[in-house]
């Protein structure tokens, strides 16, 4: 009797394993159809991978890069702007402008050196230089009455010029026998003085 009860236990602990194997066994062919199933890609972390839409891609890449041209069109045109009010306050359309026969000075800006040192300036350049008379006026340049000896074109932009409240313009003279002739200057020749010289030049 106790034979027979062992075996019947005997049995029943054999029914026990053969059926958590074949669970196990079921479980294990179920991740098998999850890792190697048709259509179904699972990366090392076991994650999927979701599909890139090449259209949506394509469409968010022009539209991207049709608001950045319009960003650099619409600043461009923002600096045009700007550019033009500053030209309007500060530009060619407020500058000076004279009658013929009007006195201005000539910035030596530019100017050659000769130019400025002919007219008795000297090395160290003023900003302006003496008034000359107004000629003739070509749009936003003037001709001006200046010395030949200034060895310079007479136009100049109006940029150049400024007003003046002389009322007789510069004069070049005409007599520079004086210092153009040297006939009248003597070379005389260094000589040493002694102490001798120099002490009776002082106490006498």
């Amino acid at each position: 009797m106790d034979a027979d009860v062992d075996g019947i236990d005997g049995d029943d602990d054999d029914d026990d394993d053969a059926g958590t194997l074949s669970i196990a066994n079921d479980r294990q062919s179920e991740d098998d159809d999850t890792l190697t199933g048709e259509g179904n890609v699972i990366s090392a972390l076991y994650t999927k991978r979701t599909a890139v839409d090449k259209d949506e891609s394509a469409e968010e890449f022009l539209l991207t890069r049709e608001a950045v041209v319009c960003f650099v069109r619409d600043s461009i045109a923002d600096a045009l702007d700007r550019k033009k009010r500053s030209a309007e306050r500060h530009g060619r359309a407020n500058v000076l402008s004279f009658n013929e026969g009007n006195l201005v000075l000539l910035s030596t800006v530019n100017l050659p050196k000769h130019a400025v040192t002919n007219v008795g300036s000297s090395k160290a350049l003023p900003k302006y230089i003496v008034p000359f008379r107004v000629l003739r006026r070509m749009g936003n340049a003037y001709t001006i009455e200046l010395p030949h000896k200034m060895r310079t074109h007479p136009t100049f932009y109006v940029g150049r010029l400024r007003r003046t409240i002389s009322t007789s313009p510069f004069r070049y003279a005409k007599n520079t026998s004086a210092v153009e002739s040297r006939d009248h200057l003597r070379v005389v020749p260094f000589q040493r003085a002694s102490l001798v010289d120099l002490r009776s030049d002082l106490f006498t």
